[in-house]
């Protein structure tokens, strides 16, 4: 869903404490009774952000007019896009070069291509250590496959890992409920002006969907193995200077709370009340819950801001 994983999508959460009575002061505790037969020792808990289970075997790429066909009947291009209803914007946030320094982007204008409706033409900003840059280009569409659903041991670990946080997932119901799951693949080139510092944005695009009963589309993913690896949308490749032709790694996430293990070690901290870990306050991430709209033009009233839920 956008702004939250599978594991929050479209759900109401509940956090459920509990307490254990202390004996008083100086009470005599009673002795346990004897044991009289072996117990097996319980496998401790699994820890926190662990490694999941191996997945299902990834399900074979879908023909070409399959693609086609599910771009006809569901618009994609309001997915990518940072404003949403024209009443709330939704940055991407992501790592940039070596060191992994938080940088973010808005797409403020998604639209498909008349004639191929697998190209979509997009324009936005992006943020990097405070310095604000326009680009524009293009995502392409390449290919469709089915998301698999969690197998058993997956559910039984994403129920331990729900159950550490203090966490009860409620399944939408109704047209709400999730029925199909895909994870369409393709490429992305975008283009900042030719200054000194600007660069070019290319790589490899996974977007991590869901249809609806109501049949509206949504982007969820299912897991954080394949596809967009728990990001919802997800731009993995590198940006090259113009000048000075220097590459750097950069990945794009929607759902950076559910990416950002996988990049950063203990990003998050925390059971019940989670924060971004101050340690990587150095590398930007603690301006996250900054609401400053940056990417407005001075002068201009935009919508309202919408941080990604799951931090």
């Amino acid at each position: 869903m956008r702004q939250l994983s599978i594991f929050t999508l479209l759900s109401l959460f509940t956090i459920v404490t509990s307490c254990k009575q202390q004996p008083a002061a100086n009470t005599a505790m009673p002795k346990p009774p004897q044991q009289t037969a072996s117990i097996a020792p319980t496998a401790p808990p699994p820890a926190r952000n662990s490694a999941p289970p191996t997945p299902p075997a990834l399900p074979a790429v879908l023909p070409a007019q399959q693609l086609h066909q599910f771009l006809l009947e569901h618009d994609v291009a309001p997915l990518l896009c940072s404003v949403h209803n024209g009443v709330e914007t939704t940055p991407y946030n992501g790592f940039f070069g070596t060191d992994r320094h938080r940088i973010e982007v808005v797409l403020l204008h998604v639209r498909s291509d008349s004639t191929q409706p697998w190209l979509l033409h997009v324009t936005g900003k992006s943020r990097f250590k405070g310095k604000i840059m326009n680009l524009e280009g293009t995502v392409e569409l390449l290919s469709i496959r089915h998301q698999p659903p969690l197998n058993q041991a997956e559910e039984e670990h994403e129920k331990a890992q729900e159950s550490m946080r203090m966490l009860t997932t409620i399944p939408a119901t109704g047209d709400n409920k999730l029925v199909e799951f895909y994870t369409i693949s393709g490429r992305f080139d975008w283009q900042e002006p030719h200054q000194k510092a600007g660069g070019r944005f290319t790589g490899q695009a996974e977007l991590d969907v869901a249809i609806t009963r109501g049949n509206k589309l949504l982007s969820c993913s299912l897991r954080k193995t394949t596809g967009a690896r728990g990001a919802d949308l997800l731009f993995d490749g590198k940006w090259n200077n113009y000048q000075s032709g220097q590459e750097k790694p950069f990945i794009l996430a929607e759902n950076v709370g559910g990416f950002a293990e996988q990049v950063l070690k203990n990003f998050e901290i925390g059971e019940r009340d989670v924060v971004i870990n101050p340690k990587y306050a150095k590398l930007g991430w603690n301006e996250y819950w900054e609401n400053d709209e940056w990417w407005a033009e001075p002068g201009t009233i935009t919508a309202q801001t919408t941080l990604v839920d799951g931090l």
